[in-house]
């Protein structure tokens, strides 16, 4: 039986003894059991708005709406956003980010999210973008994984 923190080697599923490059290193690690987010990796609102804030004026400062691209660039935006709050250091935190892109003519837009999370731990960030010719609205939810 192995210990916690040793190097074991396993073969790799064959029912005859493995050549010796066929063999796999594994660590085994001791389980953590956290049950809240350590010191300082809490996810908060105001820095991933912040964040999300920056890409989308990075992104969006200059483009008009084009039904065409939109997909695409709502694609580019969730993962910039996604790898700027990545870099936060929000340690096992299961990221979902949204991000929605219209044409800007007067319109009227409603968008609802219904989520079931420890009010506690998880969180979520929204940011909307204005300009002339198209209205951005992203929201990047933030689930603690156990």
């Amino acid at each position: 039986m192995a210990k916690i923190g040793q190097h074991v080697t396993v073969n790799d599923g064959h029912t005859a003894p493995p050549a010796a490059d066929q063999h796999t290193t594994v660590k085994i690690y001791n389980p953590t059991f956290l049950m809240k987010p350590r010191e300082g990796t809490k996810f908060l609102r105001r820095d991933v708005e912040l964040a999300m804030n920056q890409v989308l004026q990075d992104k969006l400062a200059n483009k008009t709406y084009d039904p065409n691209e939109q997909g695409q660039l709502s694609k580019e935006i969730c993962t910039e956003i996604q790898s700027a709050v990545k870099k936060m250091g929000h340690e096992r935190y299961k990221l979902v980010i949204q991000c929605n892109i219209t044409e800007a003519r007067g319109q009227g837009i409603r968008i609802a999210s219904r989520c079931l999370w420890d009010p506690d731990q998880d969180n979520f960030a929204e940011v909307v973008f204005k300009s002339e010719h198209l209205w951005c609205s992203t929201l990047c939810f933030g689930c603690y994984w156990e």
